[in-house]
């Protein structure tokens, strides 16, 4: 038997994850492996595309015992006397815009797909092949099947639009997206002062607007929506357009904060506007977040839309989905380790910081009393 031959390998936009397809002399996968990083986090997924030579009648558990990869059995595979192996010249991977999950094409067809969803929980790990037929009861490989009868068809032609349209360098998609934030922004907090670009010269483009209005100093992001977060898909099913996408704010009383302050926080909210996708997670509603950047005694913030009692802020919609705006309010280690108490405990810090009549703008204050 053969050694495994990489006919293909691409990381994700932020080198986090990279998708591969192999093929030996008796079959083809594909697979998608955690950078070095995250390999304590993430397992390994893999995807069968195709059996290069007749396939077995019961499970081939011989090759997995010597470390190899599985044949598919007979009953769920489409073609029982193996298809020819496959040429890499034809091959082409397509990331999910979350960045956490693609599909292989072979001459625009797709081959497999490994959904995002599949990589955060290992006893419900699946992938979709095209060549699969059926599954048995444990099995983690499902068919593809026919277009109208698989979602992942559709997930796959959204995220070819996506990077095409993101790919046109005469697109206009970001400064007509960039415009109706500013004035979303401007018609809640006045002028827009100061544009801040956060991106690095990385896609997508991120930036920092800021603003001032009655003694307050505003920075918000805009761009950081462009992509839907990893993990959201899994934990709100078909309620995830809602949850999926962010941009960030921090508000600050002049007289509480020197300039160099407010951008050391500005700073803090710069890296955080990129973490989903570097570390392959989320950020939602009451989540807490240690930063060095803080003013003592604060060393934490906590994420949130409730806290928010301003005018009224007209956020575009992107993709269709609603974008949330969440404001990062400063908060002691006591009341950081009051939110980790219990489960979804992020909740009842923010209930405690609205009884103290706390909200969206960031103050220097006195710790929340704790019973």
């Amino acid at each position: 038997m053969s050694e495994p031959v990489m006919l293909i390998e691409q990381a994700n936009n932020r080198g986090t994850l990279y998708a591969v397809v192999e093929q030996d002399d008796r079959v083809a996968y594909f697979y998608l492996y955690p950078s070095e990083l995250l390999t304590s986090k993430y397992s390994p997924r893999p995807c069968w595309l195709r059996n290069l030579m007749p396939a077995p009648a019961k499970k081939d558990v011989a090759a997995m015992k010597e470390g190899m990869a599985p044949m598919l059995e007979v009953a769920f595979c489409n073609h029982p006397q193996g298809k020819e192996p496959l040429e890499k010249e034809r091959l082409a991977i397509v990331w999910l815009e979350e960045g956490d999950g693609a599909a292989v094409m072979y001459d625009d067809e797709i081959l497999g797909v490994i959904p995002g969803w599949s990589l955060y929980n290992e006893e419900h790990s699946v992938a979709y092949a095209a060549d699969c037929i059926g599954a048995g009861d444990t099995d983690r490989l499902m068919p593809l099947g026919k277009r109208g009868t698989n979602a992942m068809y559709d997930r796959v032609d959204q995220a070819i639009a996506f990077w095409k349209e993101w790919s046109d360098e005469t697109s206009q998609t970001w400064s007509i997206l960039q415009d109706k934030f500013i004035k979303a922004y401007e018609g809640a907090f006045g002028p827009l002062q100061q544009y801040y670009a956060i991106d690095g010269d990385q896609w997508p483009p991120m930036a920092i607007g800021k603003f001032e209005k009655d003694g307050i100093v505003y920075l918000l992001t805009l761009g950081v929506s462009i992509r839907p977060m990893p993990w959201v898909e899994l934990l709100y099913n078909e309620r995830s357009p809602g949850f999926r996408r962010m941009e960030l704010a921090m508000a600050f009383r002049k007289d509480d904060f020197s300039d160099k302050e407010m951008m050391n926080m500005g700073s803090f909210m710069s890296g955080l506007a990129d973490r989903p996708w570097k570390q392959v997670t989320w950020l939602g509603e009451g989540h807490t977040v240690k930063s060095d950047e803080l003013v003592a005694p604060f060393e934490s913030v906590v994420l949130s839309s409730a806290l928010y009692n301003g005018p009224e802020i007209q956020l575009p919609e992107v993709y269709g989905d609603k974008v949330n705006l969440y404001w990062l309010s400063p908060i002691t280690k006591l009341e950081r380790e009051y939110a980790h108490v219990r489960p979804n405990a992020g909740y009842y810090l923010l209930e405690k910081m609205i009884e103290h009549n706390l909200n969206h703008v960031a103050a220097k204050r006195p710790e929340l009393p704790f019973e």
